[in-house]
């Protein structure tokens, strides 16, 4: 499995994160089943080939994907079954704060889910999926999506009340020295993010903890969990295994080192 990034053009760079593509490389003849930890980003995912199998804890979800779909927030790992062969993905990164402007859309109704693009009702989407289909350079796809998102450049940077809160190293319970009072802020999490403000904060920082410990996984679990302002080993053990599903160590030892859209393989 081969995964690179690409970053976005400045003009995009408070819209997305990073462009991805993610393929099959040479040899592999069975499906492979990785496991997703919840990153704190929404997805755009183009199949150009053969589409993976979402497994989600809630079985209503599962389903063979279509071509295209998005990714909103998960709570916890989501399990991902790959095609034995011809993967071949597109993938947008977003930050979580621009795209329910971009699709008009309460996120609380993407989040644990994998929803068609189809469905959002996105103005000229169909037009999106033919040019993404049929340019052949990641270059080139890369372009395409811009040209779609320009419309919405201005909007989403004239609005970063939720932005900064995100950005900042500030907990939860000073949200009211932000400029949006904390039920508020509360419902703009639902409804623009797609999960709560809490379980953002403590998906940012499991998210840090996991790249500290596979840099420098010279620590203890103590140390790190101190670290990261957890109240001791235990409840840090317990949190990563919330998202994980897996031990500190077994997680270490699964790890995809190509990449973080799928961040280990699990054991079959």
């Amino acid at each position: 499995m081969l995964f690179k990034k690409y970053q976005s053009s400045k003009r995009y760079k408070h819209i997305i994160a990073y462009y991805w593509t993610l393929k099959s490389s040479d040899g592999e003849s069975s499906e492979t089943k990785y496991r997703f930890v919840p990153d704190a980003y929404v997805d755009w995912v183009f199949h150009l080939g053969e589409p993976w199998q979402c497994d989600f804890p809630n079985v209503e979800n599962n389903h063979k994907t279509g071509q295209s779909h998005v990714f909103g927030q998960i709570k916890q790992h989501l399990d991902l079954t790959l095609p034995r062969k011809g993967l071949d993905i597109f993938g947008v990164k977003f930050y979580p704060w621009s795209v329910s402007q971009i699709w008009n859309l309460d996120m609380h109704y993407v989040t644990d889910n994998c929803l068609d693009l189809n469905l959002l009702e996105i103005p000229q989407i169909n037009t999106l999926h033919e040019r993404i289909y049929n340019t052949i350079s990641v270059k080139g796809k890369i372009e395409v999506i811009e040209s779609f998102l320009n419309p919405y450049l201005n909007s989403i940077d004239n609005d970063r009340s939720v932005q900064q809160y995100l950005l900042s190293e500030e907990n939860s319970n000073n949200v009211e020295s932000k400029g949006i009072g904390k039920r508020r802020l509360q419902q703009r999490f639902k409804s623009e993010i797609g999960i709560s403000p809490k379980l953002f904060l403590r998906t940012l920082r499991i998210n840090a903890a996991i790249d500290h410990m596979v840099k420098r996984n010279d620590e203890s679990l103590t140390q790190l969990a101190l670290g990261f302002n957890y109240f001791d080993q235990t409840h840090f053990i317990k949190d990563f295994k919330y998202f994980t599903g897996m031990c500190p160590t077994s997680f270490l030892n699964a790890i995809n080192p190509n990449g973080d859209i799928l961040n280990l393989r699990i054991p079959s």
